[in-house]
């Protein structure tokens, strides 16, 4: 459940998995997602909505396929008779007769004789018509409800790792769990959570953005140990994991317990430290610059 509902959610929606195509980072399926996948289905003419366009990616040729979907519609001729419109992609002239006697059918109308038929198909082919260039319009809908599960969930699983078993008892523990857990998008609006876009998130500023890492660290913040998750450049995450810090945090074990983690998912290279270390190498990266005007 857990992965196909909250997993999924954030390594599957359709910003993460652009980013995983853009970087050929594979899944579980052992292949990268595919920049074509987004292109891929049906719209519709820009200039003439009523014709739907079906878009295929063929790997043969590693080129999308445009295909019309074939469309009938009754009209009326100037005369004042009934007649059938009949649109179908050049691919699919083979069906043209089959389409055309089905519709005579349909209405009611005789048959057509092979020899009638085959002047009608002629006057069709007569009429095709070549669009160059065809502008589409695709309609996609997209649901991010339970990417603030996933995110939270991640925080959940590295205090687990951090804090030690005995983390499963925290009260806020429970609650993070449970609210991950539930099958309701608002289940977890009233957690001390605060899940927003990567760009500009204030927990990460002493980090630039990378399109390849995802980061995460542990703090004391407000008497409490929040968990701090960036994923790629896309999702971020600053979630309270319990509110009881002296419960899991000693002089001793403090620096096994505050960690910080950077993964690089293309290089598959991992750095889990002190989160004081970390800390201690911003601090003298910033003050390089200073004692290099001093020796000058």
């Amino acid at each position: 459940m857990l992965g196909s509902r909250v997993d999924a959610a954030l390594t599957d929606n359709f910003l993460v998995r652009g980013h995983r195509a853009h970087l050929r980072l594979a899944g579980h399926s052992g292949e990268p997602p595919a920049i074509h996948e987004l292109l891929e289905g049906v719209g519709r003419l820009s200039n003439a909505p009523e014709h739907r366009v079906e878009v295929k990616f063929d790997k043969r040729t590693q080129k999308l396929v445009m295909r019309v979907i074939p469309h009938t519609a009754d009209i009326i001729m100037p005369d004042g008779s009934k007649a059938c419109k009949i649109t179908i992609d050049e691919k699919d002239a083979l069906q043209l007769p089959k389409i055309i006697q089905r519709k005579r059918k349909q209405h009611g109308v005789p048959l057509l004789s092979p020899e009638d038929l085959q002047k009608e198909i002629k006057r069709f082919k007569e009429s095709t018509k070549t669009v160059e260039n065809p502008a589409l319009h695709f309609e996609r809908s997209y649901s991010f409800a339970f990417v603030r599960h996933a995110m939270i969930k991640i925080a959940y699983e590295l205090a687990f790792l951090w804090l030690g078993e005995e983390y499963i008892d925290d009260p806020s523990a429970e609650k993070l769990r449970n609210a991950v857990c539930a099958n309701d998008p608002s289940s977890t609006d009233k957690l001390s959570a605060h899940v927003t876009n990567a760009e500009g998130f204030a927990a990460f500023k002493l980090w630039p953005a990378n399109e390849t890492e995802h980061l995460a660290y542990a703090i004391v913040v407000d008497d409490g140990i929040g968990i701090a998750v960036r994923v790629f450049n896309i999702h971020a995450s600053f979630v309270w994991v319990t509110k009881k810090p002296k419960r899991f945090l000693s002089e001793k074990n403090a620096n096994q317990r505050l960690r910080f983690i950077r993964m690089n998912a293309v290089e598959k290279k991992k750095q889990d430290i002190p989160m004081i270390d970390e800390l201690r190498r911003i601090a003298l990266e910033m003050a390089a610059p200073i004692f290099s005007a001093d020796v000058r």
